[in-house]
């Protein structure tokens, strides 16, 4: 993957969209479980600083960074859809902090990552909107995101997946 980062000024301030470092691991976890507070989420993600570097070869990530500090992240990894015969980019998690909201941070995270996926073969952005977030589906509409009615999500969480591959005999 490239290693370009874009970089554009906001007022005095500069924001350079670039891949996350590994000593940045801990900050983009802490967002993600920000993402969840948020939102007002019953359920706060579990990911951690180690699980995220563990998951370095399956998640990319790009943040936004001002003045040193990290303002937002974008997760993101390859997926493949039969139906359209094409990879794309599946976006795990998108967050801006609070205090950056509204200067475009999110749009410019995920066009930096779109791009990072083309060029390796994306042709379509795929991603979730939790059902009580507004702001985010008002904020994918805007960039031209169609909801999908017909699609239903399906999760077979830790311990049913273990009870499913665990029964059924052998194949």
């Amino acid at each position: 993957m490239t290693g370009r980062s874009d970089q554009f000024p906001h007022g005095a301030a500069a924001t350079v969209i670039r891949p996350m470092r590994a000593d940045e691991v801990e900050q983009v976890a802490a967002m993600v479980r920000g993402l969840a507070r948020d939102i007002g989420a019953s359920t706060v993600p579990q990911l951690t600083a180690a699980g995220l570097a563990a998951a370095h070869d399956l998640i990319d990530t790009v943040v936004a960074e001002e003045h040193g500090r990290l303002t937002g992240a974008c997760l993101g990894l390859m997926t493949y859809s039969t139906w359209r015969g094409a990879r794309g980019l599946y976006v795990v998690d998108l967050f801006v902090m609070p205090e950056a909201r509204g200067r475009n941070i999110g749009e410019r995270l995920l066009r930096h990552m779109g791009r990072r996926f083309a060029a390796r073969g994306a042709r379509f952005i795929k991603l979730e909107v939790d059902a009580t977030n507004a702001a985010a589906a008002r904020f994918y509409a805007r960039l031209g995101f169609a909801k999908k009615t017909e699609d239903r999500l399906h999760i077979l969480e830790h311990d049913q997946f273990t009870g499913f591959i665990s029964s059924g005999g052998e194949t």
